[in-house]
């Protein structure tokens, strides 16, 4: 239990830190609403899941029958990332009043774009992955791992749900709305750049086991 403060403080710094899951809330939030991203912040926290999973139950093992697992995930996680940016970057502006409309049917959509954002982020997967096999340890107990797994979960909910509350706040987005062009220019940007950067990443090497 003495390391639960450090691990928290990892575990916080880590979700904080500005990224793919953050560039994806903001929009949502923007264009479609708090509800939306909300329900994108929940996907996120999902998303944490698959992550957790491999980390706790046996990444060895997974790379014993899959050898480029890691790989795998950085590969298509850049690819989601530059697609999901390339598509913020060409959407279409909508009116205040579109936007309305479009959050009343964006829940389902924002919760699987949140889902996959995560689940596919290899920032994610080496973050989770390193602190598993070099914080927590293999020796922790299942329930401890677990725990410390819905701690990961549960840090990036609350979060990213206060993001999405603050920046679906009225007034930032009419503001938003009213530079539509701008924010999905700027955001899908950041996306594409994460994407790439990624995309040459050595993540084996960054996750030492």
């Amino acid at each position: 239990m003495n390391q639960l403060p450090l691990i928290l403080g990892v575990i916080w710094l880590a979700v904080i830190s500005p990224g793919a899951d953050f560039a994806m809330v903001s929009r949502v939030s923007f264009i479609k609403g708090q509800k939306a991203g909300i329900m994108a912040a929940l996907g996120i926290a999902l998303g944490c899941w698959f992550h957790i999973s491999y980390a706790i139950f046996g990444l060895g093992v997974v790379e014993r029958f899959f050898p480029q697992f890691l790989e795998f995930i950085k590969i298509l996680g850049a690819l989601y990332l530059i697609y999901l940016g390339v598509s913020m970057v060409l959407a279409k502006p909508v009116s205040i009043d579109q936007s309305l409309d479009v959050a009343q049917d964006s829940g389902g959509k924002s919760f699987t774009t949140g889902v996959l954002t995560n689940g596919l982020n290899p920032k994610t997967s080496i973050f989770v992955v390193s602190l598993y096999t070099q914080v927590i340890g293999g020796n922790a107990s299942l329930g401890t791992q677990l725990g410390y797994g819905l701690a990961i979960s549960l840090s990036h909910f609350i979060w990213f749900a206060a993001v999405s509350v603050f920046l679906s706040r009225p007034v930032i987005r009419t503001h938003v709305l009213k530079n539509q062009r701008v924010a999905n220019g700027c955001i899908g940007a950041i996306l594409i750049f994460l994407g790439i950067a990624l995309g040459f990443a050595d993540i084996s090497s960054a996750v030492s086991r």
